[in-house]
C-alpha cells in the first residue's frame, strides 16, 4: 500500500476529458503516460520518473501524469494500443510524443526540455512558436509512431584571418546565431598549413589554392563549433539557407572562400557541408571535444566548504563529493575578508544570523570549488538538503545534516541555487583572468603541436598569440629578475637560439591554472610529482624546461604588454 501512496503522490492520474483539458492548463513541463484500463500505468518507468523528479526539483516546473486512454476522449487514438506511449507538453501543447519504455530517448526530452525552460526563466532567450504533433487515426497501423526527434548537429567553421584582424569576429558570430545557428565552442588559433590543406580538401585542385593556403596562414583564424538543431542528421544546409537570409549578391560557387568577399555568412565563415566531412573536422580541430558531454548537460556548480568543516573533515567532504559523480575543475583555498563575505552574502546581511555567518566565514581557510557533472546544480543542491541546520538534521541523509559541526549553529556547505546563481557565483571567486604563456625555441622546434594541444585540452581559449625569436635585448628585460645570477647568459642565449611560440591565455583563474599545467620547473621533480605536465613530459632540464608562465597575475600583465603592447579590455 506504501509503494502505491508514492506512486500516486508521483504522478497525477488523470481519468476523464474535464480533467485532461484542466492538466493543459497548468504551466511548465508534463510527461503524460498513457494507459489503457485494464493494465494501469506503466510500472517500468516508476523508477525513471522519480529520478527525473530528483535530478530536477529546484525546477519546479515539472510534473508527471498518468493518463487513462478509456476515459479520455482526446486519447481515443490510443485505446487499441498494448504498447506504451509517453507524450511530452509545453505550456499546454503535446510537442512530442515516445513509443515504448525508451529510458534514454525519455530522458534526453525531459532534460533537453527542462534546459529550455532554464533559459527562458533566465533572460537568455525568447520562448519560441511550438508545433503541436498530431495523433495518429484512431486504428491506424502502429498507432502511436515515436516522435522523430530533434537533432543537435554538429560542424567545424573557420573566420578567416582578415575577418579576424578587422575585428569582425563578434559580428559574424552574431550573424551566425541570428541565422539560427548555435556556437559550442571559439577558438583563435594560427592555422598550420596541414590543417588548411585539410579543411580545404575540396578546393585543392583550385587553380589559386596554394595562394589561397598562403593566405590563411597570415594570421590568427577563429575556428568554432557550429550547431544546428534538425529533424534529420544533415549537417545544416549552411550554403543555401544563407544565400537566403543574407545579401541578395550572387555568391559565386566556383571561387575559393576568402578570395571574394560577398556579404554573406558563406564567405564569411567556411563550413563543412556533409555529415562525414563535419565528423572528421571536428575530430581534427577538437579531439578532445566530447559531443555526448554537450547532449548530456554537463553543468558547473560552486561548492563552499567553510572554515571549521575544511579544518576538520576535509578528506572526507571531498571524497564524498568525488564518489557522488562529481569532478573537481577549479578550487581554491581562500581566507576571506569580511567586505568578501559582506559581497557574496548580501541579501543575507540584514538577517539575525549573518554575524554568526560572518565570524564562521572569516575565521580560517575556505574552500572554494567548481563542480562539473550532468545537471550539477540540481544534484549538489538535492544532495546538501535544507538550508537551515534544524531542517536539515530532519533529513539525515542530507550532507548538511551529516557534516554538522557541534557548537556551530550553522551550516557548513554551500551550494548555487540555479543555473544562473552558479554562473555568478563561480565569476566572483573564478573570475576570468589573461596571463602570459611561452613556448621556449627547443621545444617550439620540437614539440609545439603537442603543448598546444594540451593548452587546449586544458580549457584555455588564447587570446594572442605570435612564433618569434626573441632579441638579446627582449631576453634580457623579459628575464630582468635573473640579472646578476650565473645562469644569465646561458639564459639569455639559450631564449634566442630561435623562434618561441608566445602567447596570452584566457581563463578563469588562468595563473594559476597555466602553472600547474607547466608543472614545476625541475623535470625530474616533475615527473614523480605531476607526470601529466607539460614540462613532465616534453623538458629536457631545468634550462630548456619547455614552457614558462607568469607567476602571479600582476607578471603577467607586464610579460603581456612588454610583449603584446596594450591588449582590448574584452
Amino acid at each position: 500500500m506504501a509503494g502505491k501512496k508514492k506512486e500516486v503522490q508521483l504522478q497525477t492520474i488523470i481519468n476523464n476529458q474535464d480533467q485532461w483539458d484542466e492538466m493543459l492548463l497548468t504551466k511548465g513541463i508534463v510527461v503524460i503516460d498513457v494507459y489503457q484500463a485494464w493494465c494501469g500505468p506503466c510500472k517500468a518507468v516508476t523508477n525513471l520518473f522519480r529520478k527525473l523528479r530528483i535530478d530536477f526539483s529546484e525546477e519546479n516546473i515539472l510534473q508527471f501524469v498518468a493518463a487513462e486512454a478509456d476515459s479520455v476522449e482526446t486519447l481515443k487514438p490510443f485505446r487499441k494500443s498494448c504498447e506504451p506511449v509517453f507524450l511530452f507538453g509545453v505550456q499546454g501543447k503535446i510537442i512530442a510524443m515516445v513509443k515504448g519504455v525508451n529510458a534514454p530517448l525519455i530522458t534526453k526530452i525531459v532534460t533537453d526540455l527542462v534546459q529550455e525552460e532554464r533559459k527562458i526563466a533566465a533572460g537568455e532567450k525568447e520562448r519560441a512558436e511550438v508545433q503541436e504533433i498530431v495523433f495518429p487515426e484512431e486504428g491506424s497501423e502502429g498507432s502511436a509512431e515515436e516522435v522523430v526527434q530533434e537533432v543537435l548537429t554538429y560542424s567545424v567553421g573557420i573566420i578567416k584571418p582578415d575577418d579576424v584582424l578587422a575585428g569582425r569576429v563578434e559580428e559574424i558570430k552574431k550573424k551566425i546565431k541570428v541565422a539560427g545557428f548555435g556556437i559550442e565552442a571559439d577558438e583563435e588559433r594560427m592555422l598550420t598549413e596541414e590543417q588548411i590543406r585539410v579543411f580545404y580538401a575540396r578546393n585543392a585542385k583550385e587553380p589559386d589554392f596554394d595562394a589561397f593556403v598562403q593566405f590563411m596562414m597570415t594570421g590568427p583564424c577563429h575556428v568554432l563549433i557550429i550547431t544546428k538543431k534538425e529533424a534529420t542528421g544533415a549537417i545544416p544546409q549552411w550554403k543555401d539557407l544563407h544565400r537566403r537570409s543574407t545579401s541578395a549578391e550572387p555568391v559565386e560557387a566556383d571561387k575559393l572562400p576568402g578570395l571574394t568577399k560577398p556579404e554573406s555568412l558563406e564567405n564569411l565563415c567556411d563550413v563543412q557541408d556533409s555529415v562525414e566531412d563535419a565528423s572528421r573536422q571536428l575530430a581534427f580541430f577538437f579531439p578532445n571535444y566530447h559531443i555526448s558531454e554537450a547532449e548530456h548537460h554537463v553543468e558547473r556548480t560552486l561548492a563552499i566548504i567553510r572554515p571549521t568543516l575544511l579544518k576538520e573533515r576535509r578528506d572526507s567532504i571531498l571524497k564524498r563529493i568525488k564518489d557522488d559523480g562529481f569532478q573537481i575543475a577549479m578550487q581554491k583555498e581562500i581566507i576571506l575578508s569580511e567586505e568578501q563575505v559582506r559581497t557574496f552574502y548580501k541579501e543575507h546581511v540584514g538577517q539575525d544570523y549573518f554575524p554568526v555567518l560572518l565570524e564562521q566565514m572569516t575565521s580560517g581557510a575556505t574552500l572554494v570549488l567548481a563542480l562539473t557533472r550532468e545537471n550539477a546544480v540540481s544534484h549538489w543542491r538535492g544532495l546538501l538538503g535544507p538550508k537551515t541546520l534544524e531542517e536539515a538534521k530532519e533529513n539525515p541523509e542530507s550532507l548538511r545534516a551529516q557534516y554538522a559541526i557541534e557548537n556551530v549553529p550553522i551550516n557548513q556547505l554551500h551550494g548555487s541555487s540555479t543555473l544562473s546563481d552558479a554562473q555568478k557565483e563561480l565569476e566572483f571567486f573564478f573570475p576570468e583572468e589573461k596571463t602570459f604563456a611561452l613556448i621556449k625555441p627547443d621545444a617550439a622546434k620540437t614539440h609545439k603541436d603537442e603543448i598546444m594541444k594540451k593548452v587546449k585540452e586544458a580549457g584555455f581559449s588564447i587570446s594572442k598569440v605570435k612564433e618569434q625569436a626573441l632579441t638579446r635585448e627582449m631576453a634580457a628585460q623579459f628575464y630582468k629578475h635573473h640579472e646578476g645570477k650565473p645562469f644569465f647568459d646561458e639564459l639569455v642565449n639559450f631564449m634566442t637560439q630561435g623562434p618561441s611560440v608566445i602567447m596570452v591565455l584566457s581563463k578563469e583563474n588562468a595563473v594559476e591554472e597555466w602553472r600547474n599545467l607547466m608543472g614545476p620547473s625541475d623535470p625530474e621533480v616533475a615527473k614523480k610529482t605531476c607526470p601529466e605536465s607539460i614540462r613532465a613530459q616534453f623538458a629536457h632540464d631545468i634550462l630548456s624546461n619547455a614552457v614558462h608562465g607568469a607567476s602571479n597575475p600582476e607578471h603577467a600583465e607586464r610579460n603581456i604588454h612588454f610583449l603584446f603592447g596594450e591588449l582590448d579590455a574584452d
